[in-house]
């Protein structure tokens, strides 16, 4: 069985999305846009970590040598 990545992503952040939009508006009419963004962002985040599991071991990261930093 292969999963299609693309569409499952797609749909969580689409899911996220609107889920962060309608969560700005919760306590106010007239949120701010930082606070918009801000919602969107958090809801988009936790929509795509319940399809992705983003294990952080050390190990799993090759990291440069010379520059000691990770490569995503």
């Amino acid at each position: 069985m292969k999963i299609k990545t693309y569409p499952v992503l797609e749909r969580a952040i689409e899911e996220g999305i609107a889920y962060g939009y309608q969560r700005a508006f919760k306590h106010t009419e007239t949120p701010s846009e930082e606070a918009i963004k801000t919602e969107i962002l958090n809801s988009v985040m936790n929509s795509i970590s319940e399809v992705i599991d983003f294990d952080s071991s050390p190990s799993d990261n090759p990291v440069y040598l010379q520059e000691r930093q990770t490569v995503l």
